[in-house]
C-alpha cells in the first residue's frame, strides 16, 4: 500500500503559520517582520501555494521570461589607446569572455581607430558592443570598411540618459540611431541603442522607480523612433536594457523578471507578437555600492549581484573590477580577472547556465515579481499621464521622487542598516561616519559621482529643451 511521506503530518493553513509566528515573536508585532521593498511594495515573511494560486498573472510573468538558459560573459573595457585596448580585449577573450563592452566615452570616431582597436577580432563571430555617442553611420562605415559584413554586438548609447545628465539635445542622436538601424536592417544580432537604469539606480531610486523610469525611457524611444520611420518591431528588438544590479539579492532577481514582463506589456500594446519580442538585458554590478574602505569586500558584493543577475535571467553579465570606481584607481589585470572569473565560476562550477528561469515557482519570488510589476506599471502610468518621461523630467517630477528615495536610503544606513566594511566591521575606524550630507560618502563611497548626477538633474530641471 502506497502512503504519502507527509501522511503523518496534519494539514495546516496560512493562519496557523501566522499564529505560530506571533507566538515566537514574544510580544513583537507581526508588522515588525514585514519587509518594505519600496514605498508601495511590502512583503510578508512567508507565502504559501494558495497565495500563488490567487495571483491572476504569475503564469503570464513566467511565460515572459527568457526561454533559453545561459548568458554572455561580457567585461566592460574603458577605451584608452587603440593598441592598449586591443591587448586588453584579446586577453579577456582568450581567458573566458564571450563578448566585449567597449566604453568609448566622448572619444571621436577618428581617435578610436577601430581597425587597430579591434585588430584580429572577427566581428562576425564575437559580439562587440560600442558604447559611444558618435554617429552610428560613421562607426558602421569604419567597422565594415564598405563590405557587407554581418556584425554582432552593436552601437549602444542612451541619448535620453545623457540629456538628463547634461542637458544635451537628444534629437540628433535619435536621428543617428534611426539611420544606423536602416543600415543594419539585415543584422538581426546587431543592437542599435541602449536603455539604461544606471542613472536612476545611482541617484538613489528604489526598485519600483528604476523599473518604471526605465520602462518610460523605453516607451519614449519607441515613440521617437517609430516617428522617424523605424518599424515598431525593429525599435523593440534592437535595444539593450543595461541594468544596474544592487545588493538586495531576492529583490534584484525579481527586478529583472518584472522587467521582461513589463517589456512584453509595451510590445503587446504595439500589436507585436510575443515570439518575436525578447529583450536583451545586460546586467552590470552596481557602482553605487562599491566600497573604498574595504575594496576586497566588493568581490563578495559583486558575486551576490552576479548571482541575482543570472537567476533573474540576464542575457549578458558585466561584472566590474573591485577597484574600478575609485578616484586615482584603475582596474588592473588581477582585478579584471577576478571580475571575469565570477561569471565563469557561476557558469562552469555552479551550472546556473543550465536552467531557464530558476526562480519560477518560488512562492516568495513569484509574489515579489508580481508586486513589482503592479507597482512599477502604476508609476509608469503616472509618468504617462504627465506627458511621458521628458515632460515629467522637465517638471522635476522624477528628480523630486528620486531625491525622496535617496534621503530615505541614507536614513536607513544612518539608523542601523549595515554595509559591511563601511559602517560596520570596518578595518580602519579612524575616519568618522555619518556626519552630514557630504560625509555620507562613507555610506556610499561613490557619493561624488551620485552628487554630480543629482546636481545635473537639478540644474537641468528648469531648462527649456
Amino acid at each position: 500500500m502506497e502512503s504519502s511521506f507527509f501522511a503523518e503530518f496534519s494539514k495546516t493553513d496560512k493562519m496557523n503559520w501566522r499564529r505560530q509566528l506571533e507566538k515566537e515573536l514574544n510580544g513583537r508585532s507581526y508588522e515588525d517582520v514585514l519587509h518594505q521593498v519600496a514605498d508601495s511594495v511590502v512583503m510578508q515573511p512567508y507565502y504559501v501555494a494558495e497565495d500563488l494560486e490567487s495571483n491572476t498573472h504569475y503564469l503570464e510573468i513566467q511565460k515572459a521570461q527568457k526561454q533559453t538558459p545561459g548568458w554572455l560573459t561580457i567585461p566592460p573595457i574603458a577605451f584608452r589607446t587603440p593598441s592598449g585596448t586591443n591587448q586588453r580585449i584579446l586577453r579577456h577573450l582568450e581567458r573566458g569572455a564571450d563578448a566585449v563592452w567597449l566604453e568609448c566615452g566622448d572619444t571621436p570616431t577618428a581617435h578610436l581607430e577601430l581597425v587597430k582597436t579591434l585588430h584580429t577580432i572577427r566581428l562576425t563571430d564575437t559580439p562587440v558592443f560600442l558604447d559611444t555617442p558618435e554617429p552610428a553611420p560613421h562607426i558602421l562605415k569604419e567597422l565594415t570598411q564598405g563590405s557587407s559584413y554581418y556584425l554582432k554586438g552593436g552601437i549602444v548609447h542612451d541619448p535620453l540618459a545623457d540629456w538628463m545628465r547634461t542637458g544635451q539635445d537628444y534629437g540628433p542622436a535619435l536621428d543617428s540611431i534611426a539611420e544606423g538601424m536602416a543600415l543594419t536592417k539585415a543584422m538581426r544580432e546587431f543592437h542599435s541603442y541602449k536603455v539604461e537604469s544606471h542613472l536612476f539606480h545611482e541617484a538613489g531610486g528604489d526598485v519600483v522607480q528604476e523599473l518604471a523610469y526605465t520602462l518610460a525611457s523605453f516607451v519614449t524611444y519607441m515613440d521617437e523612433l517609430t516617428g522617424r520611420g523605424v518599424s515598431p518591431l525593429m525599435a523593440a528588438g534592437r535595444l539593450v536594457f543595461s541594468i544596474s544590479i544592487g545588493t538586495h539579492y531576492l529583490t534584484e532577481i525579481a527586478k529583472l523578471r518584472a522587467l521582461r514582463y513589463l517589456y512584453r506589456k509595451v510590445t503587446r500594446s504595439y500589436g507585436l507578437p510575443d515570439e518575436l519580442c525578447q529583450p536583451f538585458i545586460q546586467a552590470q554590478s552596481s557602482r553605487l555600492y562599491q566600497s573604498a574602505h574595504s575594496p576586497h569586500n566588493n568581490i563578495v558584493r559583486h558575486t551576490s549581484e552576479a548571482m541575482s543577475a543570472v537567476m533573474g535571467g540576464c542575457d549578458a553579465l558585466s561584472t566590474l573590477p573591485y577597484s574600478a570606481e575609485f578616484v586615482g584607481s584603475e582596474s588592473d589585470e588581477f582585478s579584471e580577472r577576478v571580475a571575469r572569473n565570477i561569471s565563469l565560476v557561476l557558469k562552469n562550477e555552479s551550472y546556473l547556465d543550465k536552467v531557464t528561469d530558476p526562480a519560477a515557482g518560488s512562492y516568495h519570488l513569484e509574489m515579489l515579481t508580481s508586486k513589482l510589476v503592479e507597482a512599477a506599471w502604476d508609476l509608469f502610468l503616472v509618468i504617462e499621464r504627465e506627458g511621458g518621461l521628458p515632460r515629467a523630467f522637465k517638471e522635476s517630477i522624477i528628480q523630486n521622487s528620486l531625491e525622496h528615495s535617496w534621503n530615505a536610503k541614507i536614513a536607513e544606513y544612518q539608523n542601523g542598516k549595515i554595509m559591511v566594511g563601511v559602517n560596520k566591521y570596518r578595518e580602519n575606524e579612524e575616519k568618522p561616519i555619518f556626519e552630514g550630507r557630504v560625509e555620507s560618502a562613507a555610506v556610499f563611497p561613490n557619493w561624488e559621482y551620485t552628487l554630480l548626477t543629482k546636481r545635473s538633474l537639478e540644474e537641468i530641471a528648469p531648462m527649456k529643451h
